[in-house]
């Protein structure tokens, strides 16, 4: 199946705060929900509501991944699946389990290993298969193609949480001094560039899949530039969530195949619950933003999580999450995967 790749980049470091309920959290990645609103919100801004009528029908994207620019070409990272592992070294399962993110080119590797009949990847050897770092997994090949990014240390990090200092000021002020103000920190999400010492550089961004569609590119790219300026996450005002351009390319996802990958956040129609193998469910709700806050909760939801294991056909479907009749609030839910045999 032919693909979109939308890479969003960022002169200098990416910072994102996608909240958890909590201040001192932020999510790892930006589900196809939290995207699909977003790109909503920037498509109401530019064209009336007749329009989101064919945007919701048309648009099948994926959820938000890291990538890595590198000198010759691109690493994209996906999830590392929701499949129990085996290692005919037990002495490497541990740290298999620790690995979050695993490249494109990986995860072919992995999925040769398969086991359909116990549903289970068997790996008899790990040759081909090189840590990144502990959270990230790479090909042998790309492994090779990064040691000149390895001078300092074998590990190449990208990406880390930090600590921001807050202090709390209450608009209305109380009487006791103890009350009026408070220390807290919050978690915020980071990529940075590695340059060595020759100067070159290994530059982060963040992606993510469209299935091609020639038909919405009218109100879909509006959308995204608008989206571009806007950003997306919390803080937005202090240069969170922010990015300064697009890189847009095509490449071809697996689409044949008995088995599938999750890509984005998926809500499954009810012929499907059962196509469902191994899974995380991620719950959902917050408040109603449509222009404007409007004080609603959505409707508390759970979806089935990006990396779950799925027998073909799997295709998920949006869903209305609104607390009140007269008000329609969709909840992305469709899927896009990898497929395999």
């Amino acid at each position: 199946m032919r693909v979109e790749i939308y890479k969003l980049f960022r002169e200098g470091p990416i910072v994102l705060h996608i909240g958890l309920r909590r201040m001192d959290r932020t999510s790892h990645l930006i589900h196809s929900d939290t995207l699909f609103s977003a790109l909503s919100n920037s498509l109401f801004k530019i064209f009336d509501e007749n329009k989101f009528k064919e945007f919701e029908e048309k648009l099948i994207i994926s959820s938000v991944f890291p990538g890595l620019k590198g000198p010759s070409k691109d690493i994209l990272f996906l999830p590392m699946p929701n499949i129990p592992l085996k290692l005919e070294e037990d002495k490497d399962h541990k740290k298999f389990k620790r690995f979050q993110w695993i490249s494109w080119n990986g995860l072919k590797e992995l999925l040769k290993n398969y086991d359909k009949d116990n549903e289970i990847i068997y790996l008899k050897t790990i040759e081909n298969l090189k840590p990144m770092n502990s959270k990230f997994l790479i090909s042998k090949e790309e492994y090779e193609e990064l040691k000149e990014f390895r001078e300092k240390d074998e590990n190449i990090i990208f990406m880390e949480t930090n600590l921001e200092p807050k202090v709390s000021i209450p608009r209305v002020p109380t009487i006791s001094e103890e009350r009026t103000q408070g220390l807290y920190f919050q978690e915020n999400l980071e990529f940075f560039t590695i340059t060595t010492s020759t100067g070159k550089k290994l530059k982060p961004f963040l992606y993510f899949l469209k299935t091609k569609d020639d038909s919405l590119n009218e109100i879909f790219i509006p959308a995204l530039n608008l989206f571009i300026e806007e950003g997306i996450g919390g803080e937005r005002s202090t240069g969170k969530g922010q990015f300064d351009f697009y890189e847009k390319d095509e490449l071809d996802l697996p689409d044949d195949g008995d088995f599938e990958i999750t890509l984005s956040l998926s809500s499954p129609r009810k012929e499907e619950v059962n196509n469902i193998i191994y899974f995380n469910l991620v719950k959902r709700d917050g408040f109603i933003y449509y222009q404007k806050p409007t004080g609603y909760r959505k409707k508390t939801h759970f979806k089935i999580g990006e990396g779950s294991l799925v027998r073909t056909p799997y295709r998920g479907e949006n869903i209305d999450v609104s607390p009140i009749k007269d008000m329609r609030v969709i909840s992305y839910g469709k899927s896009i995967g990898w497929k395999f045999s």
